[in-house]
């Protein structure tokens, strides 16, 4: 089969695209079954790889090499965020995450979705990358958990490689004897510390827990007081 060129596609920020049509993604033939982005010498910047060699049918094009372009970046402003799933699956495939920025005067969100599968002989690196143009600080980062949990943190530093580990669920089933039996749901091998307050403000420790089960899972019991109206809990990372 004839080799052709492939199409690369420029996104303008405004719901639309340009065709790129210099350099040499657009110039070098091959046969080509499929592409790859990630940042594979970690400088903030996407790098792009192509798969060859898509005619099985020929052992000339099964012997194509593949293609490797190295971005070589700018001065703009990156953020590359890494989600470690505890609730959800460890890799955080099917998260959500949004970020807000006063990007070239203007607020913008941008969106990234952590994917098992991109394209037809393609999946692209499962970190979350975010080009932020002169962009000085993030305003907001809002992750969408596959568990349905939402995490946001503001005030983020550009230029960083950030690691994000959801947050556990903690469920409360019943009072048995005077007694809060509390059910935890976290990261395999984590531990948490639970926390209790009167007013949602001042939290002190009441515990700490390990989740060991297969099923991620851990039990915590805490003796009630019947002198508190008000008593709030919630599981963190020490």
């Amino acid at each position: 089969m004839a080799k052709r060129n492939n199409f690369l596609y420029h996104n303008k920020g405004d719901g639309h695209f340009t065709k790129v049509t210099t350099g040499s993604p657009v110039n070098d033939g091959g046969e080509s079954i499929g592409c790859a982005w990630g940042d594979y010498d970690n400088d903030g910047f996407l790098d792009l790889f192509v798969g060859n060699g898509g005619n099985t049918f020929s052992d000339q094009d099964e012997n194509q090499r593949n293609f490797l372009y190295r971005n070589n970046g700018n001065s703009n402003n990156w953020l590359v965020m890494k989600l470690v799933g505890t609730v959800s699956n460890r890799s955080a495939i099917g998260s959500k995450v949004r970020v807000s920025t006063l990007m070239g005067g203007t607020n913008r969100w941008q969106l990234r979705e952590i994917s098992g599968g991109d394209a037809f002989g393609g999946q692209n690196g499962l970190r979350a990358h975010f080009g932020l143009g002169d962009a000085t600080n993030i305003d907001t980062v809002r992750i969408e958990w596959p568990s349905g949990a939402m995490q946001e943190l503001h005030d983020v530093a550009v230029k960083q490689f950030l690691t994000v580990t959801e947050p556990p669920r903690l469920s409360s089933s019943r009072i048995t004897n005077g007694v809060f039996a509390f059910t935890l749901k976290g990261g395999r091998g984590f531990q948490y510390g639970i926390q209790r307050s009167t007013n949602a403000h001042d939290w002190v420790l009441a515990g700490s827990v390990t989740v060991t089960n297969l099923n991620g899972a851990a039990q915590f019991n805490e003796p009630v007081d019947m002198n508190d109206s008000l008593r709030l809990y919630r599981a963190v990372l020490p």
